[in-house]
């Protein structure tokens, strides 16, 4: 099991190497090292495996249905109204009658999308395993603190002229830093959160000189800091109110924690809150756009080619993986603009068709219910579920504000910080009645 914690402190802390390095080369390198990771983790830990099996049965049918889809989507479907136009266009143009058609414009491309896919499955699974030990888990939690922080520091430094050379760009649909930044913050606070709970469990509680706690306080609102300052920098607000929404989350489990709440309430009374707020804020944020490019935070001649591509889209989707290949349809031969999904939400609209957005939104809601629940039943350890589960808030209202989530740094830091979240919403103080 250390062999499989080594790999995954390697994994995280490459990261910003991985940014710089060929998409190609990091998806390779990526797929052999989270193979080898849960091949190491699953080796001799049979407790862990017990439990991890036990954990993830509920998420059974969250993690197979986007395997199915992409399956169907790559196979042969002998109804004309399913599979994509092209097809039919294709065999009249090329007088084959008997041309099987199918959902995906390129099969191999959403075949290649299932691998990657499984491949952050494992991960996460690799992390379940690795985390469902405190100390290990307390380890990800660190390195996952110092990337997200390092990450927000090279943004705010690129603002610098003496830096600007030598950091890469930050600004980009793509980029993986203004999700590094908001998921700073949310681990730094967890990063606080322990500190104080070893506190206030110490014997001497009353003795405020201890180094740890001071070290623990200073280092977590260090990264805060730097993560808000990263996404002002970036002029992402519509993400920093996002951001906002997590830290509520992860201050409303300590405020129901410390007042005896039980987990059910409290997660009813969390969602009539989100419900209310966003009754009161989403209508401004579509007041600026009527589809899903309204929310996008980048200008709408950027992102034009990928608005043809949205609206004529089918609505079973062009197919996973498909989206460079469906906007050479929108670009003359010699166009040298690379069209970018401008968000996320986008971009599963276009391949897995606008119903997936739904689908998505309430897996999104099981992991975070999942691990609210968790993190106001925990004791001590309570702050790993609970800043996995702002994460997962943040990260779903930014992907319909960038494409972020299309960057394989961002990938591995939320599977990871999934992971470290569903193993730490277990425990053996989880069990009792508050």
């Amino acid at each position: 099991m250390s062999v499989a914690s080594s790999l995954l402190t390697i994994l995280l802390a490459a990261i910003p190497p991985l940014i710089i390095a060929n998409g190609g080369f990091a998806q390779h390198a990526l797929a052999l090292v989270a193979a080898v990771i849960l091949a190491a983790a699953v080796r001799g830990a049979d407790a862990e495996l017990t439990s991890t099996g036990q954990l993830l049965k509920r998420f059974s049918v969250t993690i197979l249905v986007p395997a199915v889809w992409m399956v169907v989507q790559i196979l042969p479907l002998p109804f004309a109204s399913l599979v994509n136009p092209i097809w039919s266009a294709t065999s009249i143009a090329l007088n084959e009658p008997s041309l099987p058609g199918r959902i995906s414009l390129e099969p191999g491309a959403t075949l290649e999308s299932l691998f990657v896919y499984f491949v952050y499955v494992s991960l996460v699974v690799s992390t379940v395993i690795i985390c469902r030990d405190r100390h290990r888990a307390e380890t990800i939690l660190f390195v996952l603190c110092a990337v997200t922080t390092f990450m927000s520091l090279e943004v705010v430094l690129g603002r610098l002229d003496w830096f600007a050379a030598m950091t890469p760009a930050t600004g980009a649909p793509m980029s993986p830093f203004p999700a590094a930044a908001a998921l700073a913050t949310v681990a730094n606070t967890a990063l606080v959160s322990r500190a104080l709970e070893r506190h206030l469990h110490r014997r001497d509680i009353r003795n405020l000189a201890s180094i740890r706690l001071w070290l623990g306080l200073f280092s977590g609102s260090f990264g805060i800091l730097v993560g808000i300052i990263a996404i002002v920098a970036l002029a992402r607000y519509t993400l920093l109110i996002a951001t906002g929404f997590g830290l509520t989350a992860v201050g409303f489990i300590a405020a129901v924690r410390r007042l005896g709440f039980r987990s059910w309430p409290s997660a009813v009374l969390f969602a009539v809150l989100v419900a209310i707020v966003g009754a009161l804020t989403v209508p401004r944020l579509l007041s600026v756009g009527s589809s899903l490019l309204g929310l996008a935070a980048f200008p709408q001649e950027t992102v034009a080619l990928a608005g043809r591509l949205l609206s004529e889209a089918p609505w079973l989707g062009n197919g996973v993986g498909t989206f460079s290949v469906a906007s050479r349809a929108y670009q003359g031969v010699d166009a040298a603009e690379q069209v970018v999904p401008p968000s996320t939400a986008v971009l599963v609209a276009i391949e897995s068709g606008r119903l997936a957005l739904v689908i998505l939104a309430g897996f999104a809601a099981q992991l975070f219910v999942v691990m609210f629940r968790g993190a106001v039943r925990r004791g001590r350890d309570s702050f790993f579920a609970s800043a996995a589960a702002a994460g997962v808030l943040i990260v779903f209202c930014e992907g319909f504000l960038d494409a972020s989530l299309a960057s394989p740094a961002t990938r591995i830091i939320v599977a990871v910080m999934i992971g470290l979240g569903l193993a730490q919403s277990a425990g053996r103080t989880s069990g009792l009645k508050r």
